[in-house]
């Protein structure tokens, strides 16, 4: 009796092991920059090719592109740590239910001053621009977020599946955000 007890429950971990490996196999795998397979890291700028640019206006662009993505991580970073804290407050034995309160406060924030930082950065852009290349951006700089590392049809390469804007699949454009 015992033995065909423990046979089932070896049996019965080797399944939970098994099923647990598998769903890291079939899990979407990260974009590169370029949209077009694997590999981290933030896109380069091409998933907003403005028409037209000077290589000064590349230049400053690339120079605020950097700048942005240094404080974006920084605060990115913080939201994790936050997010985290908020997991811990929530399995505590007992609940502080203020503390819980404060940690939400502080995610939404940091997610607001997110917000207006990827909008400052916009204003930052759209001032190096001619009228024309204004009416580009303005008109393309809502597409590329939250996407799947895949270009829109018409507006990357006329596939639909361009220089899109790769960070994982969240499709962080760095002109659009």
């Amino acid at each position: 009796m015992k033995n065909s007890g423990i046979k089932v429950l070896v049996m019965l971990i080797s399944v939970i092991m098994i099923s647990m490996n598998s769903g890291t196999v079939t899990a979407q795998r990260p974009e590169n920059g370029k949209g077009l397979g694997p590999g981290p890291g933030p896109g380069k700028g091409e998933c907003m090719a403005i028409p037209d640019l000077t290589e000064e206006q590349q230049t400053a662009i690339e120079q605020l592109r950097i700048k942005h993505f240094r404080k974006v991580e920084l605060i990115r970073a913080e939201i994790g740590e936050k997010e985290a804290r908020l997991v811990t407050l929530r399995l505590a034995e007992k609940e502080d239910v203020k503390a819980i309160d404060n940690t939400i406060d502080e995610i939404s924030k940091l997610r607001g001053d997110l917000m207006k930082l990827r909008e400052a950065h916009q204003r930052e852009i759209k001032a190096l621009l001619n009228d024309s290349q204004k009416a580009y951006f303005d008109a393309k700089k809502g597409r590329g977020q939250k996407g799947n590392g895949y270009g829109h049809r018409g507006w990357h390469d006329g596939e639909g599946r361009g220089n899109g804007c790769g960070r994982g699949n969240r499709g962080d454009c760095p002109y659009a955000k």
